[in-house]
């Protein structure tokens, strides 16, 4: 089982991450924003291009940028696709626990990631 502990910009909430466009819903300025932050992170930690193909367990500590209240579950969406458009893993379906934890308040916030592969 290997282990990858790394950390990633904080993301936008699923409400913002998404835009309704003509009878469709795309990705919104503050998403495709974030994915390309999110990248050039995994980037220079030399995780892009990992192309996980195992089973992974990810734990997630959201450390926000403001005291705000918010919910935890808004969060993952835009981590775990800009994983998956990193090529770090194949598709984030790969998941198989997914544990979100609330951290400290952070200038700028952060997310602190681990994954672990289970095959």
């Amino acid at each position: 089982m290997s282990d990858y502990r790394f950390t990633m910009p904080y993301p936008p909430s699923v409400n913002g991450y998404w835009k309704p466009l003509i009878n469709r819903i795309i990705l919104s300025k503050r998403g495709r924003e974030y994915r390309l932050n999110a990248l050039e992170s995994l980037r220079k930690q030399g995780l892009q291009g990992e192309l996980i193909e195992g089973n992974v367990v990810v734990s997630i500590t959201l450390n926000p940028p403001s005291k705000r209240r918010y919910d935890v579950d808004n969060y993952c969406k835009g981590i775990l696709d800009a994983l998956t458009h990193a090529n770090f893993w194949l598709d984030d379906e790969q998941v198989h626990k997914l544990i979100i934890s609330k951290g400290g308040k952070v200038k700028g916030g952060n997310v602190d990631v681990t994954v672990a592969v289970l095959d």
